[in-house]
């Protein structure tokens, strides 16, 4: 029984990476645009219907990831101890930052494919609220916030996403050189320093 379960899941894991493999490289060949879905099906060998057992849209299939960095962020998070809801954010974020520089090839090459694409960048900044307001549920945990303090801690969570997404942009702009852990530090003391000064 549980040589059957694990012959499944590794067929599973094919053909998800031959999905992602055929969109891969149609999206380097045509562009993430030009591409159906059909062309990734074709391409991989698979039924349409398979396609959405693995990807709820086209677009999800340049965001593999997305779904377990996301729960990654919120274990992280959990994991806060005697920590302030904010340095567990803090933590979270270089956490993940480290976990990208070790992926920073293929996250360069997925931003080339986002960057390609006005419906890819929309869907990038739309995915943008998941994180957001898992930052929000971390800050208000525990706590009976007002509508006040809610606002407060969408306020936060929105600099902050702000901020993690200017890192981004600087670090892709470095074709993924620079230190990412290191620009969001400085990011971060930069904003503190101006919310402290104003």
């Amino acid at each position: 029984m549980a040589e059957d379960s694990g012959l499944r899941e590794r067929k599973k894991a094919q053909t998800q990476r031959a999905l992602l493999d055929a969109a891969q490289a149609l999206f380097a060949e045509r562009g993430f645009d030009a591409t159906k879905i059909e062309d990734i099906t074709a391409r991989a060998d698979v039924s349409r219907r398979t396609f959405f057992r693995y990807f709820p849209s086209k677009e999800a299939v340049v965001f593999p990831a997305q779904a377990q960095r996301l729960k990654r962020f919120r274990e992280l998070l959990k994991r806060r101890g005697e920590e302030s809801p904010f340095d567990a954010v803090q933590r979270a974020c270089f956490s993940l930052a480290e976990e990208f520089m070790e992926h920073r090839q293929e996250l360069l090459q997925q931003q080339q494919i986002i960057e390609s694409s006005m419906l890819l960048i929309a869907y990038d900044q739309k995915l943008d609220r998941d994180w957001e307001l898992a930052i929000v549920q971390e800050l208000a945990a525990g706590t009976n916030a007002t509508e006040d303090q809610c606002r407060r801690y969408r306020l936060m969570a929105g600099a902050i996403m702000g901020l993690v997404r200017a890192a981004l942009r600087e670090w892709f702009a470095s074709e993924c050189t620079i230190d990412l852990a290191a620009l969001g530090q400085e990011g971060l003391t930069t904003l503190l320093r101006s919310f402290e000064e104003s």
